[in-house]
């Protein structure tokens, strides 16, 4: 997102500020903007961070569903031997 600092001081300007207090106002709300805002970067790390958490949590479902498979079968075994 831009903000186009200078435009934002002179509207201040013509609204009764000065010169001074509009460009601190100006900064302010471009720090606020920067600091608030996600990076492309930042967004690429946490899709890499959420394919990853997505791999680990399919290989613990497959753990888990080849664990109840190995209870089914010995159950099996025990009730049909």
């Amino acid at each position: 997102m831009t903000f186009d600092t200078l435009a934002a001081a002179r509207t201040l300007e013509d609204a009764g500020l000065t010169s001074k207090q509009a460009e601190a106002v100006t900064t302010t709300i471009r720090v606020a903007i920067a600091e608030g805002t996600a990076t492309k970067q930042d967004i690429f790390r946490l899709e890499a961070r959420l394919a990853e958490l997505e791999l680990r949590l399919t290989w613990r479902v497959l753990g888990g569903v080849g664990a109840l498979l190995a209870v089914a079968v010995a159950v099996a075994r025990l009730l049909f031997a």
